[in-house]
């Protein structure tokens, strides 16, 4: 015989919260019962198990002072054969002594891979306190229910099966409007119910019909919880000062009735900068900052043309101007060219900057930088004029003499290129000889260098005419003399 069938005994009578366990292993870093591992028994039920099963039984006194372990075996004959029955305080019941019993049993009689099965259901314990339903979450009187084991061996409640009541109505946690009616209800005034079946949505309702139109609350204004623009006047509005309203799927902020300030005479410029989602900018430039910009020149407000560095290109204006603030960065992504201009076909952050006209102080620098470039390209377009193949009267000397030429700086190194290796091209006049000498890089891949007559450059020689004498001194006025 491998199997004998038993009955679990019942607790002792006032055990408080006693326990029966087929002991298959221990596990000596837990305290207390939690040494025991194997499977949960129920008293007065009957199971299936192999010859040799040690079994647990524990029960706690009144007062939870002391428990009474004891540990039973099964015999080859199909009785218990009791290993140990002792009374211990509630710390030592599972202490050295109890311990070393079980280990002494378990290595005699291991428990390994064997089958066991519950023959005869437990008797229905009924709960002897109010406790709460674990199917419905609701309360269960005391005796008027029953406890199950679950798989940690806790003893839980339920209500009689088919008597669980429904589920009481949830009130509504937060403030929000009604989804019947759409009056308002303040919290914990209405109660939720769930919209739709496949994905529902939970919405507030009133508890029972709801009220006639002319008596619904009205929603109370909602405060903006960040600085926004305001959509009348168009001041910012601080955090909390202003209310927010509804504008199809976003909020738009206003400062409360009559807390608008004058309207600004401000007009907007956008940058896009393409780029990753992360890391978030806070903005495009800070606030003050000068620069030329292109400005949308509308029929309602246009810009002022006494702006500095006033020029305009069909509807579009280039001014100095100085930004005021920023709308909130929106992130674009590109989707069949539907981007802001300045990201068309990329995915990027779109800036939108309120500025204002620059005053005269404020744009001196910028323009005076003008000014110079102005200045410097018109004297290099008379540059290449004076010192080129265009010339008509230049040439190139099979001997070069540069002995008595000075250099004549005109702004070659400012325009040289980002990572240019090749060396720039030289001005040198020879005011004694009558001559100026301009010198041609010429030894890049592809460049003829049998043109060359001097080192890797074409050295083209010019008659030093009253005019070219103009321009090099007027080169020297601007550069400085080399």
């Amino acid at each position: 015989m491998t199997h004998a069938e038993i009955e679990i005994p019942g607790p002792d009578e006032g055990a408080v919260k006693p326990w029966r366990k087929w002991l298959k292993s221990l596990d000596e870093q837990q305290f207390g019962g939690g040494v025991c591992e194997g499977e949960w028994l129920d008293a007065g039920a009957s199971y299936r198990l192999p010859i040799g099963a040690i079994v647990v039984l524990c029960d706690p006194q009144p007062g939870g002072e002391k428990k009474r372990v004891r540990i039973w075996r099964i015999k080859r004959d199909g009785t218990f054969k009791e290993e140990r029955n002792s009374v211990l305080g509630s710390r030592n019941a599972f202490g050295t002594s109890v311990r070393g019993t079980m280990r002494r049993l378990l290595d005699k009689h291991p428990a390994g891979q064997q089958t066991w099965r519950r023959l005869t259901p437990a008797p229905v314990r009924v709960n002897e306190r109010e406790d709460s339903c674990e199917l419905c979450r609701q309360t269960v009187a005391a005796g008027a229910g029953f406890l199950v084991r679950d798989a940690a061996g806790y003893s839980r409640a339920r209500h009689q099966p088919g008597t669980c009541p429904p589920p009481p109505p949830r009130p509504n946690q937060w403030a929000q409007e009604c989804g019947k009616c759409g009056g308002w209800l303040e919290a914990e005034e209405g109660v939720l119910y769930d919209v739709g079946t496949l994905a529902p949505v939970t919405r507030a309702r009133h508890p029972q019909d709801c009220p006639p139109a002319g008596e619904r609350k009205a929603a109370p204004p909602r405060v903006n919880q960040r600085e926004q623009e305001c959509e009348r006047c168009g001041h910012l509005v601080p955090a909390g000062g202003g209310e927010l309203l509804r504008e199809g799927s976003g909020w738009i902020a206003r400062h409360p009735a009559g807390k608008c300030l004058p309207a600004e005479e401000l007009w907007q410029i956008d940058r896009g900068i393409p780029g990753r989602f992360h890391p978030r900018p806070e903005r495009w430039r800070d606030a003050g900052t000068v620069l030329r910009s292109d400005v949308y020149a509308g029929t309602v407000r246009p810009f002022p043309e006494t702006a500095p560095g006033y020029r305009r290109h069909g509807n579009v204006v280039s001014a100095i101007v100085t930004t005021v603030r920023e709308l909130p960065p929106m992130y674009c992504r590109d989707e069949d060219g539907n981007n802001p201009g300045c990201l068309i076909g990329e995915n990027g952050w779109y800036f939108r900057v309120l500025v204002r006209p620059a005053t005269a102080e404020e744009a001196a620098e910028i323009l005076a930088a003008e000014e110079e470039n102005a200045r410097r390209y018109a004297l290099d377009e008379r540059r290449r004029a004076a010192f080129s193949y265009r010339a008509g009267d230049g040439e190139v000397p099979a001997d070069v003499d540069l002995v008595g030429a000075q250099p004549v700086d005109f702004g070659a190194e400012a325009r040289r290129r980002f990572l240019q290796e090749w060396p720039d091209d030289e001005l040198r006049v020879d005011e004694a000889a009558g001559v100026v000498w301009f010198l041609e890089y010429n030894g890049a891949d592809g460049d003829d260098w049998s043109r060359n007559n001097i080192s890797s450059f074409v050295a083209w020689r010019f008659p030093l005419t009253e005019e070219r004498q103009r321009l090099i001194a007027e080169l020297r006025a601007e550069y400085g003399s080399a």
